[in-house]
């Protein structure tokens, strides 16, 4: 188990991570920086007392961990925000945030509340909810459960011989908001031959983790490990979960460094495994203009950056149009926008400002919660641009554009 001070003795101040952090950025405040975190967190657990000025701190980070992208001496940041978090959150932690971590974690509870929340007027959570929440007013509208239009059925006589067999990680929020999304990935992996292999399989425990509910984290990472128990490849299509899982054995998931082993991230898996060359021989998108957003939990978790942009970039007639501060949060991380409503909302416009720039009519995400966010940009701005997975604009290359795809 990974320890606060070993860990954060490895930070030699020299403030590198201070221009790629987001809240840095909109903040120009020392203690909204990694190094300031680092700085008050060190000092806490040394003197064994966390102050709400510290934990103020520690709540206004994103979890973004593009400072450990930026960082030369390989500092394990999300490793000492988790660990952080479990101490402040004991003493100063909203008794609320765990049962509502809790509720959204459970799909058929989640599918139940999202229902709900969709006959609220306005479409946003309760005022009321929120500051019990967050303190503050809400931003992020109430989560809409999905209507795509369904995928059409694949055909055999297109599909190559069965290679072997996949788990395929449904996720929580995934599989209530987008399970187009997780039909997209099979439907990928059978194109390159491999056949997913159906599992009862729960949370993961990321959102319990990054909110420094370790204890809880733990055991869903445990359970999970007992619902895959042979050695198949898991394939992950959420950003926040695989950054997880991958690393199981280091502050959650002890003694599962062989599970770990086997996660895989959607996209390099299909590159690996032949995709691209079935999708330059695809119908193609002829004539859109997309562009792509990193997930953080992708680009700076998993240090995954080429493979989405490999396999879109083989897929005929589209066009990938870059993206400015395509590394920089959206603001949404898992639940910052729940518990963050302000800060996220600053980030979500600069966000959207950059994805106007492109002229795009398309962005690209691997990540529900970035998703989800950057769409609600997108209607509050007129919807002049669609809000798509990776994995749903790739099936698009075969099987078509599709009708409420968000």
């Amino acid at each position: 188990m990974a320890k606060l001070d070993d860990l954060a003795a490895q930070c030699i101040k020299c403030g590198f991570c201070l221009e790629s952090c987001p809240t840095f950025l909109i903040t120009g405040d020392e203690s909204q920086s990694p190094r300031g975190r680092i700085t008050l967190s060190r000092e806490a657990n040394r003197l064994g007392r966390w102050d709400q000025a510290t934990h103020e701190a520690l709540e206004s980070c994103l979890g973004c961990r593009a400072c450990e992208t930026a960082c030369p001496s390989g500092v394990q940041y999300g490793k000492i925000l988790e660990l952080a978090r479990e101490a402040t959150t004991k003493e100063h932690g909203r008794a609320i945030r765990k049962p509502f971590l809790n509720a959204l974690t459970q799909p058929n509870l989640a599918r139940m509340q999202f229902g709900l929340a969709g006959l609220l007027p306005g479409g946003r959570p309760p005022a009321i909810l929120s500051r019990l929440l967050s303190g503050e007013l809400p931003q992020a509208d109430a989560p809409r459960l999905p209507s795509p239009a369904p995928w059409p059925a694949l055909e055999d006589h297109d599909l190559p011989p069965a290679r072997g067999e996949v788990y395929m990680l449904e996720g929580c929020v995934m599989r209530v908001l987008y399970p187009d999304v997780n039909e997209a990935t099979e439907r990928m992996l059978r194109r390159i031959g491999y056949r997913v292999r159906k599992v009862n399989a729960g949370c993961c425990g990321a959102m319990h983790a990054h909110s420094g509910y370790l204890a809880e984290a733990e055991s869903r990472a445990q359970s999970l490990a007992q619902a895959m128990p042979d050695d198949l490849p898991i394939i992950i299509n959420s950003a926040g979960c695989g950054s997880t899982i991958r690393e199981y054995g280091g502050v959650i998931g002890v003694g599962l460094e062989g599970f770990a082993h086997r996660a895989k991230e959607v996209s390099t898996f299909l590159l690996e495994h032949g995709l691209a060359d079935a999708l330059r021989r695809s119908p193609g998108l002829p004539g859109m203009v997309a562009t792509y957003h990193d997930a953080c939990h992708l680009l700076h978790g998993q240090k995954v950056k080429d493979p989405p942009r490999a396999l879109l970039g083989a897929i005929p007639g589209l066009s990938l149009v870059p993206l400015p501060e395509s590394d920089l949060c959206c603001g949404s991380a898992g639940t910052y926008n729940i518990f963050q409503p302000t800060k996220a909302r600053t980030l979500l416009e600069r966000k959207w400002a950059n994805v106007e720039s492109t002229g795009a009519g398309v962005v690209i995400t691997g990540n529900p919660g970035c998703q989800a966010w950057i769409a609600q940009a997108a209607r509050e701005h007129g919807q002049v641009v669609e809000v798509r997975h990776t994995l749903d604009v790739l099936e698009a290359s075969f099987s078509g554009w599709r009708v409420g795809g968000e």
